[in-house]
């Protein structure tokens, strides 16, 4: 597409990594412990299924109680709760209840307690400050890790008064985050492909197959043969004619053989194997790119360069195919080798050695002819009193040679340096294997998917934040916010096996739904660095809404701007020049269209034979926040300025369901969670009943 080039819009899929791998039969712990991982990659809805199925089959304790608890109310408003959300904080409740009174079940009745405040301000219009402030100082008691949980995932579900406080207490902790863990020296080394280990250069040994063996026997017969016809017609005509004429014979068949040889290895075919022919091209590419991204700055030193290291750059190509063609389709796992050859060429070619051998000098071929010509003349002048023997010689000489010089000359190259190229290629190896433990060190530190997901939610939190204050706006005055994001232009993309799409660059939309109208933001985020920029604003009210919608389109490129086509808007010739996806689009009345594309898993980005392409894009949907926006904004479409009355109806109805789920027996709504502060107690007390 326009604006592409080899290296910079790539995208991989780390399979090494399994995390998110589980199966039907796993061990209830295993399914237990994919969900956390997936909670903590931010895929709440695939952690809730997990967790869920780990407790039915029997995996139950006040931790599973609070993770799961968590994952069930992660990325939801009170409006997305439903019955079967109900029943899982009922069962979560109940089972927390059968174990000791530990650090979990402190977490887990502080979730609770939280929740409960909830209820008060959504009924009543106004806080229970001590309720409250008891359940906000339990919150503050908990460890750090607790604390982030909390926070990241009770995210959409606090609202009003309790958020803005919250948010207040944890501002500079979400700023921290934000860079914790050396998060600008480390992002981008998630993006790297893990490298494949180098592979030693096979050099075959010299072999001469029947047919030629044949040939080369019955040639150097005919030679032998012709040889001594000449000398024995020499040694008749002139004893010292003769040795000169051998003397410069046997120094210019010398000379040639020996120039000979290294053309001839270079020229022999390595070992021919099966590879993937684009795999040959992606190879071809990314070795030019390297080569030229390697060199010299200046225009002329960098025409020199490429000249001079065509033949390595060649050479590379089919050393790489053939070694990695057999078991790779991409060049990625491969690049750091790549880029290591032309790094080292390099400098190679700035301290002055030649990369290019194009053969021996004009001078040197120049003496080369002046050896044949005279010994040539001195042969016939040794010769010349038996021109018909010397014809019948010349005839069988010509004969051997035609029949046994290049094989025995190919064979000769091949057995001569036969060791010395196995000990280049031994040496080689050790320098590229040293290169790859240096490289491999050098990402030993890659963050992890969960790293990669916390640090997106504390940008969007950020981005709220910045939004909140530009517009003058508290969380009181937000009934519902929503967060989507996508991967930039030209941004690089890489997951692991089962997760989502990470980017090293998001378009961030936030949408902030007051009494007022929508509030829509749009920000450029670096997620490498963090940096939040090239802002955007719009503001609309409820009734310019016509519609929102997940739809499949076109995504064309144009001089580094990007157009999104529906299918109704695609003609037939713009068919070839698109990219095919899937977008949440939100129409406006006045035919405007704000559009978020969807994780496109083509070739290359998922794994074929393990995963199912049907579960990776609902898993997009849900991490790029597009399944919570869509479920409002569809409502907002067709109720207009009538959605804030019926959202106030519907969270109201939820909260109704929620305190009539706690009445059930055995759930956590029979008893007072103890609000326990550090050291008020040596052993927290149980929980009794109401």
């Amino acid at each position: 597409m326009d604006d592409a080039h080899v290296d910079a819009q790539i995208g991989y899929v780390d399979g090494n990594v399994t995390i998110y791998s589980v199966s039907k039969n796993d061990h209830p712990r295993r399914k237990y412990e994919v969900g956390r991982n997936y909670l903590d990659g931010d895929m709440p809805r695939r952690a809730e299924a997990l967790i869920e199925e780990a407790a039915m089959d029997g995996h139950r304790s006040s931790e599973v109680a609070y993770y799961w608890v968590l994952a069930t109310l992660s990325d939801r408003s009170f409006d997305h709760l439903g019955p079967d959300e109900f029943k899982h904080l009922t069962t979560a409740g109940a089972m927390a209840a059968q174990f000791p009174y530990d650090s979990w079940r402190q977490a887990f009745d502080v979730v609770f307690e939280l929740i409960r405040c909830i209820t008060e301000e959504e009924e009543h219009g106004v806080t229970d400050l001590p309720r409250f402030s008891a359940a906000f100082d339990a919150y503050q008691a908990l460890p750090k890790a607790r604390r982030d949980e909390i926070h990241r995932h009770l995210e959409m579900i606090l609202n009003g008064w309790i958020q803005d406080q919250v948010e207040e207490l944890e501002a500079r902790h979400v700023q921290a985050m934000r860079t914790d863990g050396n998060r600008q020296n480390r992002v981008w080394k998630f993006f790297e492909p893990v490298p494949t280990a180098p592979r030693r250069i096979m050099i075959p040994s010299p072999t001469l197959e029947p047919g030629k063996r044949v040939k080369v026997i019955v040639g150097a017969t005919f030679g032998f043969i012709g040889f001594l016809w000449v000398v024995g017609l020499m040694a008749a005509s002139s004893l010292a004619a003769t040795i000169v004429a051998l003397v410069l014979v046997s120094a210019w068949v010398i000379a040639i053989v020996m120039t000979g040889l290294s053309r001839r290895l270079d020229s022999q075919e390595t070992p021919g194997t099966w590879w993937n022919e684009g795999f040959a091209a992606s190879v071809s590419a990314s070795v030019d790119h390297w080569f030229q991204r390697s060199g010299p700055a200046d225009p002329v030193a960098a025409r020199q360069w490429q000249w001079d290291n065509e033949p390595v750059r060649q050479k590379l190509k089919v050393d790489l195919v053939h070694l990695y063609g057999s078991d790779h389709d991409r060049v990625g796992p491969i690049r750091w080798l790549v880029r290591w050859h032309a790094e080292n060429a390099a400098r190679q070619f700035s301290g002055g050695v030649s990369l290019r051998s194009d053969g021996p000098p004009a001078a040197v071929v120049a003496g080369y002819a002046a050896l044949a010509i005279a010994g040539l003349i001195a042969l016939i002048g040794a010769a010349a009193t038996s021109f018909l023997g010397m014809l019948g010689a010349g005839s069988l000489l010509g004969l051997a040679g035609a029949m046994a010089w290049k094989d025995s000359l190919d064979y000769l190259a091949s057995a001569i340096s036969h060791s010395r190229l196995a000990g280049e290629a031994d040496r080689r190896l050790a320098a590229e294997q040293q290169e790859y433990e240096r490289w491999c060190h050098v990402l030993s530190d890659r963050p992890s998917d969960a790293e990669m997901a916390a640090w997106l939610d504390y940008d969007k939190m950020t981005i709220k934040s910045l939004a909140l204050k530009h517009y003058g706006l508290s969380n009181r005055d937000v009934i519902a916010h929503l967060t989507l994001t996508e991967g930039a232009l030209r941004c690089r993309r890489a997951r692991v096996l089962y997760g989502p799409l990470r980017y090293s660059a998001y378009v961030v939309l936030l949408f902030l739904l007051t009494e007022g109208g929508v509030r829509q933001v749009t920000v450029d985020l670096d997620f490498a660095t963090g940096a939040i920029h090239d802002e955007r604003r719009t503001t609309f009210r409820y009734e310019m809404i016509a519609s929102a919608r997940v739809t499949e389109v076109g995504v064309r490129f144009e001089h580094g701007h990007r157009r999104v086509l529906t299918r109704e808007e695609i003609r037939p010739y713009d068919q070839q020049a698109l990219v095919l996806s899937r977008a949440f689009r939100l129409s406006l009345v006045n035919r405007q269209h704000i559009d978020v594309l969807v994780d496109n898993y083509e070739e290359g980005l998922f794994d074929r034979v393990r995963e199912n392409i049907n579960f990776l894009t609902a898993l997009a949907l849900d991490t790029s926040g597009v399944t919570g926006a869509l479920r409002i904004l569809e409502a907002v479409s067709a109720e207009g300025r009538e959605w804030l009355v019926h959202e106030r109806a519907r969270r109201r109805r939820r909260l109704r369901d929620f305190r009539e789920s706690q009445k059930i027996p055995g759930s956590i709504g029979l008893y007072s969670p103890p609000m326990v502060l550090p050291g008020a107690h040596d052993d927290p007390p149980p929980a009794g009943p109401a």
